[in-house]
């Protein structure tokens, strides 16, 4: 997958890509001069220019950023779901999950298909507050963009030292990777909202 496929299928394929919130969702990764002119081939240039510049700071290609992504959300969610030996629903849609972030060809819809899932499942979980989750709604409609994208951001890992955790995402440099896996999440969930 190449940027400007992926900007394409999400961003210029977005019924509603001028909206104030979508543009105030997207300053948090590319800064704008004056939110009022804001076309959508103009922020599509500057998405793809983005995403050029990433691959640049982090001295890879776009696919290599798609796959931090499916490793950073396996991670956070790898915990989450209850194992039993007779597979939960959740158990399962998990492992469907992982499979297509193992695949060697990436594609525009299961990447799609991929955030769907990881995301109903992250709902799951916030709403039954990180305990573990069996069952969970797959329906596009429970997705809230606003809590996960808080939520993620909430996201810590352990760090040094006894119970020491630090951010799991690092959002100071708009170019680093931590910053490209919430932009393409971002993207990826206008995109399910918009409904495909």
């Amino acid at each position: 997958m190449k940027p400007k496929e992926f900007v394409e299928s999400t961003w210029l394929d977005y019924s509603d890509v001028i909206g104030d919130c979508v543009l105030m969702d997207l300053n948090a990764y590319i800064k704008f001069q004056f939110i009022d002119h804001i076309t959508k081939e103009v922020m599509a240039e500057k998405l793809y220019d983005h995403f050029m510049m990433v691959e640049l700071f982090n001295k890879c290609d776009f696919n290599k950023l798609v796959m931090s992504y499916y490793k950073s959300i396996n991670e956070i969610l790898g915990s989450q779901i209850a194992t039993s030996k007779q597979k939960t629903r959740a158990q399962k849609y998990y492992e469907k999950a992982v499979s297509i972030s193992k695949s060697k060809e990436l594609k525009f819809q299961d990447l799609m298909d991929y955030t769907r899932i990881m995301m109903c499942l992250y709902m799951a979980v916030t709403k039954n507050q990180s305990k573990l989750i069996s069952e969970f709604d797959l329906s596009k409609e429970c997705l809230d963009m606003d809590t996960i994208l808080t939520f993620i951001h909430r996201e810590t890992v352990p760090a040094l030292g006894i119970n020491k955790r630090k951010p799991r995402f690092d959002f100071h440099n708009p170019y680093s990777m931590d910053s490209c896996i919430l932009l393409i999440l971002t993207l990826v969930l206008y995109k399910l909202r918009d409904g495909e």
